[in-house]
């Protein structure tokens, strides 16, 4: 699919016959999901090749940012799925050539979607090289407040956490924690993949500001210094937020155990409070011939007696600890 903008961002049509050439006006050219025939059409406009698919899987740093032909090939690592527990990363390909920027992507982040539909209020004509760099900041934009989404969930489930423990049936609270270990796996992976995405765009920025399109512009040089600037803000914030499921994976695991320790801690106590009464209980049950005090009157009272008494007071004392 080719999407077509020109340079005030005013979304124009794309010619149906496939013999037909490109607009010229046209500034922006969205390239997703794109077929062999859509790409030379597009190669045909601006006179360079686009990258593939597989070209944009290259995870070197010399084939992700480089100029060829006297345009430049950019490749961004961007976050997208950010709002579901399974968060992904795209490989988004720009190539700037001239006044033209062309965008090739196989996903749909949602920072394409927000920059397009606002496109034609923020572009001022000015070319390619704004547009790129409006993108980009678009796209460190949608980073922080994914970001910021996912504090306010970390906020909430650490209070559930820690007020799981007030659950005085351990094997309910058991269950619970178990269950908040997935939503923690969730954020982190999210956390992970923004991570990632904040440092594909780190290296892109610092790309931008050699360009001589960009350096010789004064306004948009500041810009990339501004996108450098909170892109390194916004890496450090997601390394305090990493942090913080880290502790709380680390929390919940250990009230796991403390839970399941207090479970055994019962099984433990009751096997001690019945232990004497099963010895005495042993003890006159085995089959000797002289054991005298089993033909008295009172002994099978007395025997019952004594086993109760052994019952109650390791019971007596291990609540008298607080261990019950």
């Amino acid at each position: 699919m080719i999407r077509l903008y020109d340079g005030d961002g005013v979304c124009l049509d794309t010619p149906q016959n496939a013999a037909d050439p490109l607009p010229e006006a046209s500034c922006w050219i969205d390239l997703l999901n794109p077929a062999p025939e859509e790409e030379a059409r597009v190669e045909a406009l601006i006179g360079v090749e686009v990258p593939s698919r597989d070209e944009l899987r290259d995870i070197e740093p010399s084939s992700r940012l480089y100029i060829e032909n006297g345009a430049a090939y950019l490749t961004a690592s961007v976050v997208w799925k950010a709002d579901s527990d399974f968060a992904e990363i795209a490989d988004i390909g720009f190539v700037l050539s001239g006044k033209r920027l062309v965008t090739i992507r196989y996903a749909e982040p949602k920072a394409f979607t927000i920059f397009a539909a606002n496109a034609h209020r923020e572009l001022e004509g000015l070319g390619g090289h704004d547009v790129l760099t409006r993108l980009i900041e678009a796209m460190v934009d949608r980073s922080a407040e994914v970001l910021e989404g996912r504090s306010r969930h970390i906020d909430r489930l650490s209070n559930r956490i820690f007020s799981s423990g007030e659950d005085d049936n351990p094997d309910t609270a058991t269950r619970d924690l178990e269950a908040m270990l997935g939503e923690i796996a969730g954020h982190q992976r999210t956390i992970a993949k923004v991570r990632e995405s904040l440092m594909s765009l780190s290296r892109v920025a610092g790309f931008l500001q050699i360009l001589p399109e960009i350096s010789g512009d004064k306004a948009i040089r500041q810009r990339c210094r501004s996108l450098a600037s909170d892109i390194q803000s916004l890496s450090e914030h997601a390394d305090f937020i990493s942090e913080n499921i880290i502790f709380l994976l680390d929390a919940s695991l250990g009230l796991i155990s403390v839970q399941q320790n207090q479970v055994m801690k019962v099984v433990s106590v009751a096997a001690v409070v019945f232990l004497p009464p099963t010895f005495i209980g042993t003890v006159y049950g085995m089959n000797f011939n002289d054991m005298p005090e089993l033909r008295l009157p009172w002994a099978y009272p007395v025997a019952l007696a004594v086993m109760a008494i052994s019952a109650v007071g390791p019971y007596l004392w291990f609540k008298k600890k607080g261990w019950l």
